[in-house]
């Protein structure tokens, strides 16, 4: 796990970053004003993207005149790393209770019940059949 946090504005810069191979601090500038009412600024971006490498979230080289930056750690290990940062922290690490509360919310649509039962059955016996999460 990375020994820092991701803030929500660092989130949403690394997933224009997972999005591509590599970005420029323009191509995320202009993929993130592209979906917002209120504009970021360019040098706002310049300085998280900054802090990011120095973090260890991002990688740069120099292309040219821009530099061009790339994620260190990908979308999955980092979500993984997150939960399990939320589950250390409310529930003593424990992803039983974290899953607990999502099933009796009822957060689980019939469609993602489907996808997740596919995927039990998938790891629990490296094929689709065996035993389901849920019920049909």
């Amino acid at each position: 796990m990375r020994h820092e946090i991701l803030s929500d504005e660092s989130l949403e810069i690394m997933r224009e970053i997972w999005a591509r191979p590599e970005a420029s601090i323009n191509d995320v500038w202009t993929a993130l004003n592209a979906a917002r009412r209120k504009k970021v600024r360019r040098t706002t971006v310049q300085v998280q993207m900054t802090r990011l490498v120095r973090y260890g979230w991002l990688s740069r080289r120099k292309s040219g005149r821009e530099y061009l930056y790339a994620a260190l750690y990908g979308k999955d290990e980092t979500v993984g790393d997150l939960l399990s940062a939320l589950a250390r922290r409310v529930y003593g690490g424990s992803f039983v209770e974290l899953v607990g509360l999502l099933l009796e919310r009822g957060i689980f649509s019939p469609a993602d019940r489907r996808r997740i039962n596919v995927m039990w059955r998938k790891i629990g016996r490296g094929k689709e059949t065996g035993p389901r999460l849920f019920p049909a």
